[in-house]
């Protein structure tokens, strides 16, 4: 009789702790598929906004500069999320940290994309 109360007090083997594992295991992929599904949703959404997003992405700093970057909803590297359409990251012109924003392809003209991709270029070198 003792070891049947102990079992139930959780001093025997037991179902209950494999059935905590599965269901802990059950909610991360649960939670992973649906950062996932958020991230494709917005990067879509951005690029009917007319940002080229995800990708290579002109953006312009706080001080009016043109660059490159890559941009990825959902993550960054080099830069920190403040929003959907904000960053703040390394200006490669001014070389200094400062606000970015995506800039639509619509407002850029092709003097202002070979600009930001010169100004890439000239960081990476």
């Amino acid at each position: 009789m003792e070891t049947c109360l102990s079992r139930r007090d959780g001093g025997g083997e037991t179902g209950g702790e494999g059935r905590s594992g599965v269901i802990g295991l059950v909610v991360g992929v649960v939670v992973l598929v649906a950062v996932g599904i958020l991230v494709v949703v917005g990067n879509v959404r951005m690029r009917r906004l007319g940002y080229s997003i995800p990708g290579e992405t002109v953006v312009r700093c706080s001080k009016g500069h043109l660059f490159t970057t890559t941009w990825i909803e959902g993550g960054s590297l080099r830069a920190v999320r403040l929003g959907l359409t904000t960053r703040y990251q390394y200006c490669p012109v001014c070389r200094r940290f400062a606000i970015v924003h995506p800039v639509k392809n619509e407002h850029l003209t092709d003097e202002d994309r070979r600009l930001a991709a010169e100004a890439h270029r000239k960081s990476e070198g």
